[in-house]
């Protein structure tokens, strides 16, 4: 076999290997988040931070996320069609840590991880709505004619399940895609997300 293909073999098998080696790996990521809580609206957003593995040993490590994301939602006094859609309105930012322990399952291409931790949800929300003044013989809101704007911040402590999946894609380049989920009291919605960022393993 010609040297320099030898040389890849062995540069390939090389890489495929580095996964079995804890490593350092820093991660830019994007993804989906979903706003459970009190959120102003349920729905899946668009997500953007980055994250850290720090290996505790071969087959432990620490995993550890921050990401922030952004929804608006639009809503009427008492289900009344006043103003038109969108007469109040609200729009909250979440930024959301979420520091792991989790057990990894090393292959030479591939590692699956699976973990728990305790996450922080920090939520700035900023709302306009125009107060109700009075009622109408029907019992419709009568809105005062200025909107009023108001701004609350709010941070929860809960519980952060995980599990994913790490991918070789050279020596040093690795793919990710995870999953975590932030449960909360009962009668809320959990927050969760789906992770999908690139590292460097160092």
């Amino acid at each position: 076999m010609h040297r320099s293909a030898i040389g890849f073999l062995i540069l390939a098998a090389s890489a495929a290997a580095q996964q079995k080696e804890p490593a350092f790996e820093v991660y830019g990521l994007g993804g989906l988040y979903f706003h459970g809580n009190l959120s102003v609206s349920y729905e899946w957003k668009p997500q953007f931070g980055g994250g850290v593995l720090a290996p505790v040993s071969r087959n432990y490590g620490l995993l550890t996320d921050i990401t922030t994301s952004s929804v608006e939602g639009f809503w009427n006094h008492d289900g009344f069609p006043i103003g038109g859609p969108g007469s109040n309105s609200a729009k909250e930012r979440r930024i959301v840590l979420t520091p792991s322990f989790v057990r990894l399952w090393r292959r030479d291409r591939f590692s699956i991880y699976a973990g728990f931790g305790l996450g922080l949800e920090h939520e700035r929300q900023r709302a306009r709505a125009r107060p109700i003044v009075s009622r109408g013989p029907n019992g419709e809101p009568v809105l005062g004619p200025d909107f009023r704007e108001t701004a609350t911040t709010r941070t929860d402590t809960m519980l952060v399940l995980r599990t994913g999946g790490l991918i070789n894609i050279s020596r040093r380049v690795v793919a990710r895609i995870g999953f975590s989920l932030l449960p909360r009291y009962v009668d809320e919605a959990a927050s969760k997300s789906v992770e999908l960022g690139l590292g460097y393993r160092f």
